[in-house]
């Protein structure tokens, strides 16, 4: 086990509950790997396009031991009395000398539009701030994916501004993105 790790807790919203994978989860993360709308945004390089449901159990258990060697969170997304998985949110990029991680999120194909990736990600954000003492998340979007762009607007990170051509697109030109953050100092309640 490293020496930094995050705690393994549910994070628990007014709709959502966010917890651990399960190996039960697989079948739904397969579902959700293949859809169609999912890989246009996915990133160039993306390991499970294609990927079988064998491999999305093997991601599925392998969140656990990634959260013990201190490399992020991933928490499954589901409805808070249960259910069916709605998403994913996590930490990732971590850097425990500085306090900060980057944050991805993805919602399944029958969940979307009803906002919850956004309150799932502002969830996981507050509680990496105010909980596990980190001091910035960040978040990167490509700048034509206008629904992760609208969930990192919905969730209370601010943009910062747009780095251009970091990563490869599909269509073999370069990719800009769109940079937001959350900082500790948001979460405080404004002067009035």
């Amino acid at each position: 086990m490293a020496d930094h790790v995050f705690p393994r807790v549910d994070v628990e919203t007014r709709r959502l509950r966010l917890r651990s994978f399960a190996a039960s989860d697989a079948g739904d993360v397969h579902a959700a790997w293949q859809d169609e709308q999912f890989m246009r945004t996915a990133p160039v390089g993306y390991p499970y396009a294609g990927a079988d449901l064998a491999t999305a159990a093997e991601w599925c258990n392998g969140t656990e031991k990634r959260r013990q060697d201190g490399l992020g969170a991933e928490l499954a997304v589901e409805p808070r009395g249960g259910g069916r998985l709605l998403g994913h949110v996590a930490l990732f990029s971590v850097r425990w000398s500085l306090r900060i991680a980057e944050i991805h999120y993805w919602t399944a194909p029958w969940a979307r539009g009803h906002g919850y990736a956004g309150e799932a990600a502002r969830a996981v954000a507050e509680w990496a701030l105010r909980d596990v003492a980190f001091e910035r998340i960040s978040l990167q979007a490509d700048v034509h994916n206008t629904a992760s762009r609208r969930v990192a607007d919905a969730a209370g990170f601010h943009f910062e501004g747009v780095q251009r051509s970091v990563v490869p697109a599909r269509d073999g030109s370069r990719m800009d993105l769109a940079v937001y953050s959350l900082i500790r100092a948001d979460l405080r309640p404004s002067p009035v």
